[in-house]
C-alpha cells in the first residue's frame, strides 16, 4: 500500500524534476530522472526496497545500510583457546582384557591426533566397562583389567603414564539392554557394553572472527 499511496499522492500534487539516472526502484520520466512528489518525496515502483535505496531519496536508510556494510568488512580474525574434547571407544572380545587389531588402529589414531602440549595441561581419562553376563564383583574386575589393557598400549606408544588415569565401572553403564535374548545371541547383543573409553578434553588455539568495538 506504501507504493501505491506514493504514487497516488503524486498524481494529485504534480511531480517535479529529481535525481537523475534513475535507478531500480524509482519511477523516473523520458530522461530517466528520479520523478518526485510535490513534497519531493521520490515516487516508488513496486520494486523498490531498502536494498536499492539511494542517497539521494533516503540518506537514513543508506547511511544505515552503509554502515552495516562498513561493520561486516572490518571483521577481524583473533586467536583464542577453546576445548576440544578427543575420544575413542575400544571394544573387546565376551570375557577377554585383550586389544584387538581394531582396537590398537582406534587409540594409533587417537594418539595421531595428540600433541606434547595437550597431555601437559590435561589427562587422558580411562574408563573400562563390562556387559552384565557374570557377578558383579567379577564384573568390575574385568572392566578393570580392560582400562589397565588400554592404558599399557598408550604407555608403549610413548604415552607417560603420570599422564593418565583409569578406572572400571563394571556393567553400571550400559549402551545396549538386550531384554529377552539368551545364549550367543545375548553374548552378541551385548557386544557394545564390552568396551573402554579414552577421552581427552583439552584446549586448542583456533581463529575466529570478532567484530571490533563500535565507535562513540
Amino acid at each position: 500500500m506504501k507504493h501505491a499511496m506514493s504514487v497516488l499522492v503524486a498524481a494529485g500534487l504534480g511531480f517535479a524534476a529529481g535525481l537523475a539516472n534513475a535507478g531500480v526502484g524509482y519511477v523516473d520520466d523520458s530522461t530517466k530522472t528520479v520523478v518526485r512528489t510535490g513534497f519531493g518525496d521520490c515516487v516508488h515502483t513496486a520494486r523498490w526496497s531498502e536494498q536499492v535505496a539511494v542517497a539521494e531519496c533516503e540518506p537514513e536508510i543508506v547511511a544505515a545500510r552503509e554502515a552495516a556494510a562498513l561493520a561486516a568488512v572490518e571483521v577481524v580474525m583473533v586467536k583464542e583457546l577453546r576445548p576440544v574434547r578427543l575420544d575413542a571407544t575400544v571394544l573387546f572380545d565376551f570375557d577377554s582384557a585383550e586389544l584387538s587389531d581394531d582396537g590398537r588402529a582406534r587409540l594409533n589414531a587417537l594418539l595421531g591426533t595428540l600433541s606434547a602440549g595437550d597431555l601437559e595441561e590435561e589427562k587422558i581419562r580411562i574408563t573400562g566397562h563390562a556387559d552384565r553376563i557374570g557377578g558383579d564383583h567379577y564384573n568390575l574386575l574385568l572392566s578393570q583389567r580392560r582400562a589397565a589393557a588400554v592404558r599399557d598400549y598408550l604407555v608403549s606408544r610413548g604415552v607417560v603414564p603420570s599422564f593418565i588415569e583409569t578406572s572400571g565401572v563394571g556393567e553400571t553403564q550400559p549402551v545396549v539392554a538386550c531384554e529377552g535374548l539368551r545364549g550367543a545371541e545375548l553374548v552378541g547383543c551385548l557386544a557394545p557394553n564390552r568396551r573402554a573409553g579414552v577421552e581427552l578434553s583439552a584446549m586448542e588455539m583456533v581463529e575466529v572472527e570478532a567484530k571490533p568495538a563500535a565507535k562513540p
